[in-house]
């Protein structure tokens, strides 16, 4: 069984049919979204309709990004859409919909039960962020899916962070801290999708043009 974690998708289909394409996920295998399926790209609805797909025949979890956060609101705030349609790509998202009356219910389900965090035996899996010195059961909701990476301290469960959420620039390579590890590298601003392999270390990248590349940490 392998342990799948990959990274903020924000509307880009083609970087994530690839790198499923890449990866070939077994059924025993456990793919983790981190978060961010929506805003920037060309195609949020398209994410969404895939990985609804992917769950019916792989074990998915799928994380609460802070863009999912502001999709919610904004669907039913004035001052949070124009907010999102100014500053957080939300144009894209609705064009990809055409409005929000466009929506599917199985798509506002699905945004509903993304999960703020997922625990395994060795790692967290969280969108943003956690504190160091708080149980990962107390943590702030601001935390889970705002906070930035900055220079976290090893959580006190001694267990090894994965998050997204602030995006890794150019060259968009995962960063390793050794107890905390972010694998957004910006794939909505023209960088790369994310894919790590947790036990092996090893990485993917896909990209809107369909390339491929792959490391270690």
């Amino acid at each position: 069984m392998r342990t799948l974690a990959i990274s903020d998708l924000h509307g880009c289909l083609v970087p994530l049919q690839k790198m499923i394409e890449v990866i070939q996920p077994q059924p025993e295998d456990h793919l983790i979204f981190v978060g961010d399926y929506l805003d920037r790209g060309p195609d949020s609805k398209g994410v969404i309709d895939f990985i609804l797909k992917l769950q019916v025949e792989f074990n998915v979890t799928c994380l609460h990004g802070n863009h999912e956060e502001k999709f919610l609101l904004s669907s039913i705030d004035q001052t949070d859409l124009a907010h999102w349609l100014e500053a957080w790509g939300g144009g894209a998202t609705l064009e990809s919909y055409g409005g929000f009356q466009g929506v599917p219910e199985s798509h506002w389900e699905f945004l509903r039960k993304t999960q703020p965090y997922h625990e395994t035996e060795s790692h967290i899996f969280v969108h943003a962020n956690l504190e160091n010195d708080i149980p990962l059961s107390q943590q702030h909701p601001f935390t889970l899916i705002h906070k930035k990476f900055g220079n976290p301290l090893p959580h006190q469960s001694g267990k090894i962070m994965v998050c997204g959420h602030t995006a890794q620039k150019a060259p968009h390579l995962p960063l390793n801290l050794g107890h905390a590890i972010n694998i957004d590298t910006d794939v909505g601003r023209g960088g790369w999708l994310t894919c790590l392999h947790i036990e092996s270390s090893h990485y993917w990248q896909t990209n809107l043009t369909r390339e491929i590349r792959e490391g270690k940490l």
